[in-house]
């Protein structure tokens, strides 16, 4: 009787101190203390189930009734009861273990991994700049920043690969243009016009440049056609205007310049070639024209100042000089 109660106090004790013991962990809801699996194996961010974690999930929804019953099991082992592998945790076995190494794995995207770009379709190829494309825009860009040894070195190399390109030949004569290789320039316009000779822009670019190189005749010829194409282009008018004025067409180049910039402007452009080609008394004519639509004109006062002094008008000089000096003083006072 007296050992059945030691016996009985013994148990109670066990049962009460287990119970506590496991208070917390039937509360959290975690993992059976007695079936504890071997740690979820992880590799750089990639995460896969093993054979014991799916024991785990099976296990549960049992946990309530193990947690009651461990206290038993655990008096069995105490006395010499019990399996002495309930003890152990347990391994995954190597079928297992093939099965979790074969698992898909997916990769999860984020800030520090770099995906390698798309491998190009056909339509990218397609897209792609060609080795000519290439050079003509490094020789552009080139031309661009004022570097024209560079911008012939791609140039001539972009002409290699497509002779019928005008663009290139024409950027090709605005760099050696500009390195002052006349000759070389004009060979290349004149290769630009040939790959499409009613183009408004090879026609003037020929054009400019022989206009600069002193001959007028050619240079009115090529102008014309690129202003009958391009109408309303301003530049292409004016370098007309101009080429007129050298062979001394001035009428015609007057009314060149109204088409394309005015008339007050018109006799201001007329009066300056005038001027320069030596013309003195027909530059004249034009500036007093642009003072009678424009009196005040304090440009157009102070060149005919100059003007009347260079051709022997003095009283008309001085007389202008003092309509300067008071337009100057009336515009200085309004300033303030």
């Amino acid at each position: 009787m007296r050992l059945n109660t030691v016996y009985s106090s013994v148990l109670i004790s066990v049962v009460l101190i287990v119970l506590v013991a496991h208070g917390p962990i039937v509360t959290a809801g975690s993992f059976d203390w007695a079936s504890t699996a071997v740690s979820d194996q992880t590799s750089d961010g990639n995460e896969a189930p093993s054979a014991a974690s799916d024991d785990l999930s099976k296990k549960k929804g049992n946990t309530f009734t193990r947690v009651l019953t461990a206290p038993f099991r655990a008096i069995g082992r105490l006395f010499g009861g019990g399996k002495k592998n309930d003890q152990i945790a347990h391994r995954i076995s190597k079928k297992e273990a093939a099965k979790f190494e074969s698992a898909r794995v997916t990769r999860v995207q984020d800030a520090s991994i770099i995906e390698p770009p798309p491998s190009s379709s056909p339509s990218d190829s397609a897209a792609a700049l060609t080795d000519f494309d290439l050079h003509l825009q490094q020789g552009r860009n080139f031309l661009m920043t004022g570097d024209a040894n560079s911008a012939i070195s791609e140039l001539t190399i972009a002409a290699s690969l497509n002779q019928k390109s005008g663009e290139v030949h024409k950027l090709l004569g605005i760099a050696f243009e500009n390195k002052g290789l006349r000759d070389r320039a004009l060979k290349e316009f004149e290769a630009a016009l040939k790959t499409d000779d009613d183009n408004p822009e090879h026609l003037n670019n020929l054009g400019f440049l022989l206009f600069k190189n002193g001959d007028y005749e050619r240079a009115a010829k090529y102008l014309k056609r690129a202003a009958k194409a391009a109408p309303q282009d301003v530049r292409i008018s004016n370098n007309l205007a101009l080429a007129q004025c050298r062979r001394e067409k001035f009428d015609d180049a007057f009314l060149i310049f109204t088409k394309a910039v005015g008339e007050y402007d018109a006799h201001l452009n007329m009066a300056a070639q005038l001027q320069n080609q030596a013309h003195a008394q027909l530059a004249i004519k034009h500036l007093e024209q642009a003072r009678a639509m424009r009196p005040n004109s304090i440009d157009v006062l102070n060149r005919l100042v100059a003007l009347y002094e260079l051709t022997g008008r003095a009283t008309d000089a001085e007389n202008t000089r003092r309509t300067l000096l008071a337009n100057k003083s009336f515009a200085d006072a309004n300033k303030q």
